[in-house]
């Protein structure tokens, strides 16, 4: 489930971007499972989902990534961010994780370095 209030702050026309955020909740049910019964119970405040969404997660982080792209940031799926580099205390860019050390440490032939993004 999504609830879009920080969409709607970060991206206020994102319907209208076509944000894949499409099928609203319509029904909440909150049951008690036994061996052979299913016992509906009320909903608890906190679990109610009225106004939200059901998403899949992945489409949502894709169109992202394709919002930020459109505004210049570069992405990097798959590299890990270990570090941030800082610059005038702002954000300047990222140390990505290296890649291909064994679990004692020491490199693989496939090993790669962090990188330094900017």
């Amino acid at each position: 489930m999504l609830e879009t209030r920080a969409l709607d702050e970060l991206i206020p026309d994102w319907k209208e971007k076509g944000a894949p955020v499409t099928v609203p909740v319509k029904e909440d049910r909150f049951l008690w499972l036994t061996e052979k019964r299913a016992i509906r119970l009320p909903t608890p405040p906190t679990m109610r989902n009225h106004g939200n969404y059901i998403i899949s997660l992945g489409n949502l982080c894709r169109w992202l990534a394709g919002q930020a792209e459109n505004l210049g940031v570069q992405i990097f799926p798959g590299f890990p961010a270990a570090d941030l580099l800082i610059e005038s205390g702002r954000v300047a860019g990222v140390m990505t994780g290296e890649f291909g050390r064994a679990k004692d440490g020491h490199e693989k032939p496939s090993y790669q370095p962090g990188i330094r993004k900017r």
